[in-house]
């Protein structure tokens, strides 16, 4: 560990205008955090790169603002979450390295074979990303034709929000065969409201979701489901609220399979929750980053094909394999050890 302590600050989680930084002790809690911040995952993941990490007075940014930071230079290090478009900060030139949750890649997620009306709205969203983040790219790129130095980008994983540390339940004797839990849309719309009609690719593919759910319980009864449906986003259940946290944690430990929709993006926190507690991930498509490459994850590209995953349920030897496979994953890609040790590997190569 350094003899000279690095720095850690909370930076503008709120993305306000007049935001100060607010030090950070690592892995201790921080009043400044809230749902969705996932402070007590990057505490922890601090806390592991420390004791791997040679280098000395470096400054840490733990933020959602891509635009600006308190102070930049060599020293300076970003560690961006909540930025859900993957767009590139406007400092990539101003620090050492950045850590960006949702990386700068987005995928189309467009199925050419099997044109829908959800494709079709996968797609444009993706387009109109692009456009959104066109200025950006076009900054980068040539700040990079120019030969200029240009910080690293390095992807990470988004982490949990709202699980509480329990002895891990081994999968036949979880009582809930399939999970969901969340909103459908992201806030209530108005009647008035275009996105209403048209919706949006997360309300769409949700949707789709629950009606083969739907489905499934009619037809196979024996299958047990439990369904926990919010009336718009939450994270998980209140954060605030340890009883919350706790049933969260308690029931996705009790499920055998655990789905995992696409919301605005198509990363969530729930992909790590699941695989933290073991769970057999049905989930959409995922953008190659290192921790979902290989992945036990199952991906589907229509949620019609749920009901021959959930096959897997009947064959006991099957499951007990996929749930130490996902336990595994965790542990070797996306705990918090493992961040932790990869953020301090990749600052290593920066000196």
């Amino acid at each position: 560990m350094p003899s000279s302590p690095n720095k850690f600050y909370i930076w503008n989680l709120r993305l306000e205008s007049d935001a100060q930084p607010i030090a950070w002790n690592p892995p201790e809690s921080n009043e400044a955090f809230q749902g969705g911040d996932c402070g007590e995952y990057f505490g922890k993941v601090f806390e592991a790169m420390q004791q791997k990490l040679e280098i000395e007075n470096l400054v840490f940014y733990f933020t959602r603002d891509i635009d600006r930071l308190p102070s930049y230079g060599e020293n300076v290090v970003a560690v961006v979450i909540g930025d859900e478009w993957s767009r590139i900060p406007k400092y990539f030139h101003k620090v050492r390295a950045v850590f960006k949750c949702y990386g700068i890649n987005s995928i189309s997620g467009f199925n050419l074979l099997q044109p829908s009306y959800l494709n079709l709205l996968t797609f444009t969203q993706f387009i109109g990303n692009q456009i959104v983040n066109s200025s950006r790219w076009i900054n980068h790129s040539f700040y990079r034709l120019r030969s200029r130095k240009t910080s690293p980008i390095y992807d990470i994983p988004l982490g949990y929000s709202n699980l509480v540390e329990l002895p891990v339940k081994p999968i036949l004797e979880r009582g809930t065969d399939v999970f969901f839990a969340g909103s459908v849309v992201h806030r209530p719309r108005s009647k008035w409201s275009l996105k209403y009609w048209i919706k949006t690719p997360k309300s769409l593919s949700r949707s789709q979701m629950l009606a083969n759910i739907d489905r499934i319980k009619k037809t196979q009864p024996e299958i047990s489901v439990e369904l926990s449906v919010t009336e718009g986003f939450v994270v998980s259940y209140d954060p605030t609220k340890s009883a919350d946290a706790k049933s969260y944690s308690e029931k996705m430990m009790n499920t055998k399979v655990c789905l995992v929709p696409r919301g605005t993006s198509f990363e969530t926190f729930r992909f790590f929750e699941a695989m933290r507690c073991g769970c057999l991930i049905i989930t959409e498509s995922l953008p190659p980053r290192w921790f979902y490459d290989g992945s036990p994850a199952i991906q589907v590209r229509d949620w019609r094909e749920m009901k021959a995953v959930l096959e897997v349920l009947s064959d006991r030897e099957l499951l007990e394999s996929k749930h130490q496979a996902a336990l595994r994953w965790w542990q070797e890609k996306c705990s918090e050890t493992a961040v932790g040790e990869y953020i301090a590997e990749k600052l290593q190569q920066t000196r």
